[in-house]
């Protein structure tokens, strides 16, 4: 027989005996004993009325189980343990050192595993306080700059404005506003909205209603408008017989946000002549525009103005 044949030879009984062999093998493995690390939630149990923990407590407690393999893999897959902290005792004012151990630790029932020693945290040192509420205003947090050319519209504001604070009182009665996650604005052209959460600076155990707002950017781009009949404001010291500018007027161009230009009139902008120290004669001067902030002037018509000093 070729060496072939005899391979495919009653190639499905080869195959059975293999699978066969292998769902013993990890039978047998999943009966042998051993232990595992492993990162379970930390739940807070009888924690009085009004009152809270200064600080947060942890969410998660590491603990070392022991048990079956198979048992082990199952739990760490879809496994409901958990550990708790019995708060009983707390008290507005009071500080309680707790010890934490395989006691706190809750397993499902008819699990052959074992529960055999608290890593970390191995104990909590917990501040109480009275659990107050406030009001609370958002200040949204941007960062990066607009595409070149593009400005905000005024302030980034948050929707709502303002959220509803829980926390210890040695902590919300200082607070004047909370802040939310960033909202990066970089390079965008156009209104900028995006959900962010409220976060808090510190380990203080604070929640927020709601803890989500939405952080709104209006943008808008560059706009250029000419203003012409723009009056010339003409400085210069005393004592000459006469003194003139020519012309009394002249035209700007500006640039700037559009809400901002798009509402100029000759009358918000001042053309300076500025004089002052020339000797008599005749001069070509250049003026001095005097803009609101956030327009600049990008020209102006003639350039240079006649001041005549006799």
């Amino acid at each position: 027989m070729s060496v072939g044949r005899a391979i495919t030879n009653n190639i499905a009984l080869k195959i059975a005996a293999v699978v066969l062999a292998l769902a013993l093998w990890a039978f047998a493995k999943g009966e042998q004993r051993g232990d595992r690390l492993m990162s379970v939630p930390l739940v807070v149990r009888n924690l009085p009325e009004g009152v809270t923990t200064v600080e947060k407590v942890p969410e998660t407690l590491d603990v070392v189980l022991a048990g079956a393999n198979k048992e082990l893999v199952s739990l760490t897959l879809w496994g409901d343990v958990y550990a708790f902290v019995d708060m009983t005792d707390a008290h507005p004012g009071r500080s309680l050192r707790v010890s934490l151990s395989p006691a706190n630790v809750v397993l499902p029932r008819n699990v052959d595993v074992l529960a055999l020693e608290v890593r970390n945290p191995k104990s909590l040192d917990l501040d109480i306080d009275r659990l107050v509420t406030r009001r609370m205003k958002v200040d949204p947090v941007t960062v990066g700059e607009l595409a070149e050319g593009f400005f905000t519209l005024g302030r980034a504001i948050s929707v709502p404005d303002s959220v509803t604070i829980h926390g210890p009182a040695s902590v919300v009665d200082y607070l004047e506003s909370i802040q939310t996650e960033s909202l990066d604005i970089s390079g965008r052209r156009a209104r900028v909205e995006a959900s962010r959460s409220v976060v808090f600076d510190g380990p203080w155990s604070l929640n927020s209603v709601p803890r989500d707002v939405r952080v709104v950017v209006e943008v808008e781009g560059t706009r250029t408008v000419t203003l012409a009949g723009v009056q010339v404001v003409f400085e210069h010291e005393s004592g000459f017989r006469s003194a003139t500018v020519r012309p009394l007027a002249a035209e700007v161009v500006l640039s700037g946000a559009e809400h901002q230009v798009s509402t100029l009139d000759a009358t918000d902008i001042v053309i300076v002549v500025d004089a002052r120290g020339l000797p008599k004669g005749t001069h070509e001067l250049v003026p001095v525009i005097e803009t609101p902030e956030g327009v600049d002037a990008e020209q102006v018509t003639p350039l240079r103005f006649t001041v005549t000093l006799e």
